[in-house]
Parts: C-alpha cells; structure tokens; sequence
C-alpha cells in the first residue's frame, strides 16, 4: 500500500481513481463507511481506492490556538485507513499556501489534474477550499463539469448524534472510554517510546515500562486497564498517568507546578518478561479505574497497587 506525502509526491496517475477524502482522524466508525464504501466502488470499476488525507490538522494552521491535539499519531491513521482497504494514501501536507487554494481550484488541481478521480466519495457534510467555501452542491456541479461522480454518505449515528472527531475527543477527555469506544469501534489508544525512568516501581516491586508519550489527545490523570501492543505481541496492564504525587513534595502533589511534575505515563505488564527501552508500544484504553492519589508512604502504594492488578484479574 503506497504512502505519498506531499503534494508533489504523486508521479504517476492512479488508474480510475474512486477518491474518498478527509481528516480521518481516529479513523472512527464514520470515516471505516468512507473508506470501505471507495474500496467497494473501486472494485466495481476496477479502479484504484484512494484515500487523501492532510498532515497537519487544518485548525493547527488556521486556530493554532484553539486547535485539539489528534486523537492518534499520523503512522497510527495510515496504517488504520490502509487496514480497510485503500490501495494508495495521498497525505497533503496542509500549510498557509494550500488554506488559500479556492474549492474550485482544489477539484480541478488536485482531484482532476493529479487523480484523475472517476469518483469522489466524501460525507454529507464535507466543506472545503478557502474559508471552507465549497460545499457538497459545488463539489457535485465541479465534479460533473471534470467528469466526476461524487457519491456523499449520511452521517453514521449514535445515540442519535453524528460521530465526529470533536465528539469522541470530548469523550476521551471525560475519560467516557466506553461510549469513545462505541464511536471508534475499537479503543482509544495512546502510542509512545519506552525510555529508561528513575526505578521506582521496580523497588515496589512492580516494574513499569516508562513511556515518553506521543502529542496526541490524552485522557484524565489516573489508573487505566490497558493493553499493550509491542510489535506483535499483546500484554495486558495497569497504567498510571500523572505525576507519581507520592515521591513529589507536598507542595508539588498536585501536578500543577515544577518541573519535578511532569505528566508520566507508566504500565506495568505483569506477563512481561525483558526489557523494552527504545521500543515503540501502543496502550489500548480499556477502562478507568481510580484517581491518581498522593500515598503516606511507598508501601501503602504497593499495597493499593495490589489491589489494582485483583480488580484486574476480576474485571477480565
């Protein structure tokens, strides 16, 4: 599955391009009907599915200052979009110049000119070009003056209310990691390196894997049931995010000052056998389990960390 980043990057036309296009961010249940309806056409007219996308976040150039961190990683998205079905992926990378393209220069540049698109498939609400002038009427009217068949999807609900991006985002700050996963079809995850950390919790007697998370939406500070995929392997794990208030000075507990506070992210894979520094992991987020919480001392800690990994073995 060929992965071309930038708009210069596409040399060769794709055969009878069936194009979806969106942000796909957390590829959710909406953006899975997208890609498996162009794989479908694709087929029909044995064509080329295609799948464009953009890097950054438009609302990280045009809001920076209210734009939301991505649900997932860039690698994370193409490799979803790839596992249902498209055959090419066309990253555009998003700048000030291209905010500036008109709808009708974005259709006739980009989707006649470099794809060749046979067919376009979007959802109903899909906007784009400067401004977010164009919409699904002129993208219908472009598309028939190109030759174009544009194919526009209903919104897929739940709970009566369309999923989004913005939607399972809320809910993965809430920590509501059960209805974000009714929205994904899948768990929210998070995705990072593992790097060496200072040995406490082995001392406890509970070794963890550190983990210098990537700049994604994270959840609230707290204990998770999680599930750790290395590679091809899958461990299940308890997961503390936040900022180990027990071995910080009182005054620094609360994780809102110092540099001793940073946010930490730690799991502890109870099966795991070895070392995994410098490795790349993903955490699936099953459930929240408790409040991240200052302890008398580090043996009370590993008692309740106990306790933890019983109401794992119960949960599961």
């Amino acid at each position: 599955m060929p992965v071309l980043i930038g708009r210069n990057r596409l040399t060769t036309v794709p055969p009878r391009a069936v194009v979806a296009i969106g942000m796909f961010d957390g590829v959710h249940r909406a953006h899975q009907q997208l890609i498996r309806t162009t794989v479908r056409l694709a087929r029909r007219v044995r064509g080329t599915s295609v799948a464009v996308t953009f890097d950054p976040d438009p609302q990280t150039v045009l809001d920076p200052h209210h734009a939301q961190p991505p649900l997932m990683p860039l690698q994370r998205r193409l490799e979803l979009i790839a596992s249902y079905g498209a055959q090419l992926i066309w990253v555009i990378r998003f700048t000030p110049a291209f905010s500036r393209m008109s709808p009708e220069a974005f259709v006739r540049s980009v989707l006649w000119r470099r794809l060749r698109a046979r067919w376009i498939v979007v959802g109903s609400a899909f906007a784009f070009g400067k401004d977010r002038r164009g919409d699904l009427a002129l993208l219908r009217r472009l598309g028939e003056a190109c030759g174009m068949q544009v194919t526009a999807l209903p919104a897929v609900r739940a709970g009566g209310i369309p999923i989004s991006s913005s939607r399972i985002r809320r809910l993965v700050q809430q920590g509501a990691l059960a209805e974000a996963r009714q929205l994904l079809g899948r768990d929210a995850e998070l995705s990072g390196v593992v790097v060496h950390g200072a040995g406490r919790a082995t001392q406890l007697g509970f070794p963890t894997a550190n983990i210098r998370l990537a700049p994604t939406l994270q959840p609230p500070r707290g204990v998770y049931d999680v599930g750790v995929v290395i590679g091809r392997r899958r461990d299940d794990g308890l997961m503390n995010l936040g900022v180990r208030p027990t071995f910080l000075p009182p005054s620094l507990s609360s994780g809102q000052t110092g540099r001793e506070s940073a946010l930490v992210c730690e799991v502890h894979l109870p099966a795991f056998q070895g070392t995994l520094y410098d490795q790349s992991v993903r955490i699936e987020l099953h459930r929240y389990l408790r409040n991240e919480r200052r302890f008398p001392h580090p043996q009370a800690l590993a008692r309740q960390i106990r306790r933890d990994l019983r109401r794992l073995t119960r949960l599961r």
